[in-house]
């Protein structure tokens, strides 16, 4: 269903501006979040880390971050302490390369790897009565494809959140080819590419990096490196195959969808209004303002967490 009537968003003058809205909270909203870290062996002889808040709560929240952010992203830190404040043991995933420490394997996440989420689920759902789950960005995407996997769904999930969502992959990617928006792009490409140096020392004959200094977008990306690493033919069909818009009608657990309209990150396609205008689990709510992943009222004021809040204890 399509959410009218939630909080406007009264922004002051800076954070009116997509760019202004999606940089500045990164840049000046700072948090001290004192996390407890979780080294999670994996099934297929590899790791990720998990950083925890943990107080014995008989509820908990599980955040998914986006693409090469991790748990120390600050919109993953202001939740965190939201959420611990507010009785909730708090399990923050970093995707496996994104805590600090490279992964065993060539692979390591994309937009649509969801076996680690569900692998940690099965880990924890016995100790909880409760457990809410909450996606940024590629991590939004994640959630949703999990989500979408009902036969994977512990009961004890109770709700979920995914917030400024690439739903379209493929049109993200070409909206973040344009303009201005390529700032953001190259900054991506920048820490992907030096990953993929890295994994080039760690498994010489199965990633070759000759060129990549000339990869210039995400579809040249995904067809050189994402693709072919996580058995997928090219970008076009990891995209087709990994974008959660697809996969939404099959959400049974009760979840909010929050886009802004003038996230820099999204196109036209990232709005399925088709598809949740009838649903009875997903909750959208496109606002008009909030750029990505920022919803900052000022410096210090967030929009979307008592959104967020508000709606998982409702």
């Amino acid at each position: 269903m399509i959410v009218k009537d939630y909080p406007e968003l009264k922004a002051n003058i800076l954070y009116k501006n997509k760019h202004l809205s999606t940089m500045l909270p990164a840049l000046f909203r700072k948090h001290h979040t004192a996390y407890s870290r979780k080294r999670i062996s994996t099934p297929d002889g590899d790791f990720f880390y998990v950083d925890c808040l943990l107080r014995s709560h008989k509820k908990a929240v599980v955040m998914l971050h986006g693409l090469e952010g991790s748990s120390d992203s600050q919109y993953m830190k202001g939740f965190a302490n939201l959420f611990s404040a507010n009785g909730y043991d708090v399990h923050a995933i970093n995707f496996r390369s994104c805590g600090g420490e490279m992964n065993l394997l060539p692979q390591s996440y994309h937009s649509g790897y969801t076996t680690d989420l569900s692998f940690y689920l099965k880990s924890i759902s016995a100790k909880y009565d409760s457990i809410f789950l909450m996606g940024f960005s590629l991590g939004g995407n994640v959630l949703l494809n999990y989500l979408s996997n009902s036969s994977e769904v512990p009961l004890q999930v109770s709700a979920a959140a995914a917030i400024s969502v690439p739903v379209d992959l493929k049109g993200s990617a070409m909206e973040l080819d344009n303009g201005l928006n390529r700032i953001y792009m190259q900054r991506f490409l920048n820490s992907l590419s030096k990953k993929m140096l890295a994994k080039s020392k760690q498994f010489p004959q199965q990633i070759d990096t000759k060129g990549i200094y000339k990869i210039k977008n995400f579809k040249e990306f995904d067809d050189a490196y994402t693709a072919p690493l996580h058995g997928f033919k090219d970008a076009n069909d990891y995209w087709n195959k990994c974008s959660s818009i697809n996969v939404l009608n099959t959400i049974n657990t009760p979840t909010l969808l929050i886009n802004a309209q003038n996230d820099p990150f999204l196109s036209a396609s990232c709005f399925p209004y088709e598809e949740v205008v009838d649903h009875p689990f997903v909750h959208a709510i496109f606002a008009p303002l909030g750029g990505h992943v920022g919803f900052m009222l000022n410096n210090k004021q967030s929009w979307l967490e008592p959104v967020v809040l508000s709606f998982f204890e409702d």
